[in-house]
């Protein structure tokens, strides 16, 4: 094996480590390997995401507090055997029963459930992934039923309906608050933003995935969709465009700058059709949205407040009129 090619072997015995050790808390029916890991399609710094089922008769928030008490040893235990690895195993959690009704119901139940944040963000986390342990018959068909469901019409458009009042929301308090309070209007004309996008990510059948990798996957599924100037638009207004990446990557503390390192070339590894200044932008991205109820974490790196403020909330409201 190529040192090149160990983070996989890594990866897939952490998630083997993981799925033997949590599996085994009380109360846990079985798990969901979601996201990246569980969808096929890993880079060298994914996530572990494993989304439980609790067995309904046990109390199920006695073993998501178990649950997190051996998630956190087996973090530590990992940083201290020589490379960090996040595993995120949290609150978009399912019971036998919520299964059970959601797989007779059919996809009427997702619309009804989808305002939910735990189902909204859980349905999504699942799609593509499947469960830890093959014989797990509840676990397959609930996977099923999520690849079943989460492109249904109804579905997509009670997606729509909840990223388009959020854009909506986000971009009417930044508009109220941008003169008292410019960095909180600066932070909310961006959440309006990245709600525009996912609107029109919903429309073309398109779902984002990796937090560190978003913006030029928008990018590229915008292209093949005819709108890359929409998106170049929008991410000027997020203060995501890898224009100014190079400048403000120089401002941005180390660990930020290791980061953008570590992430270019583990993409790079993989095969990612992706630039310096693309992936500068993406992890300058993903970390401004992550730091900014954060105030003692921000810098020049952050672009806040927005020097164009005015002009971005006016833009903004137009895109949204048009595209919203």
């Amino acid at each position: 094996m190529k040192p090149t090619d160990r983070w996989k072997q890594l990866l897939d015995e952490r998630l083997h480590e993981a799925v033997t050790v949590l599996g085994q808390t009380p109360g846990v029916h079985g798990l969901i390997v979601g996201g990246s890991v569980g969808r096929g399609e890993p880079w060298p710094m994914s996530d572990i995401d494993l989304l439980p089922i609790y067995d309904d008769s046990t109390n199920p928030e006695e073993s998501a507090a178990q649950l997190d008490q051996q998630r956190a040893a087996l973090v530590d235990w990992w940083t201290g055997s020589g490379r960090a690895q996040a595993l995120d195993v949290g609150w978009l959690a399912f019971t036998t029963t919520e299964i059970r009704d959601a797989i007779t119901a059919g996809p009427d139940h997702a619309v009804n459930r989808i305002t939910e944040p735990r189902w909204f963000h859980g349905i999504d986390k699942a799609y593509g992934g499947h469960v830890a342990d093959p014989a797990d018959e509840l676990g397959n068909k609930f996977t099923e039923w999520i690849r079943t469901v989460r492109f249904q019409p109804t579905v997509v458009a009670a997606r729509i309906n909840i990223w388009q009042q959020q854009a909506t929301d986000a971009l009417t308090e930044a508009s109220r608050t941008h003169t008292d309070d410019p960095a909180n209007a600066t932070h909310l004309l961006r959440v309006s933003a990245r709600a525009l996008r996912m609107v029109l990510l919903e429309r073309w059948g398109e779902r984002l995935g990796s937090l560190g990798r978003e913006w030029t996957r928008f990018e590229r599924m915008a292209e093949r969709h005819g709108q890359q100037a929409l998106a170049a638009r929008i991410a000027v207004l997020a203060s995501a465009e890898p224009a100014i990446a190079q400048k403000r990557a120089e401002s941005a503390p180390a660990w930020l700058q290791e980061r953008i390192d570590l992430s270019y070339a583990a993409r790079i590894a993989v095969g990612d059709d992706v630039s310096w200044a693309e992936n500068a932008r993406d992890q300058i991205a993903a970390f401004t949205d992550l730091v900014s109820r954060r105030p003692h974490f921000r810098g020049p790196w952050t672009a806040t407040p927005d020097p164009a403020l005015a002009a971005h909330l006016a833009e903004l409201h137009e895109l949204i009129t048009e595209h919203g």
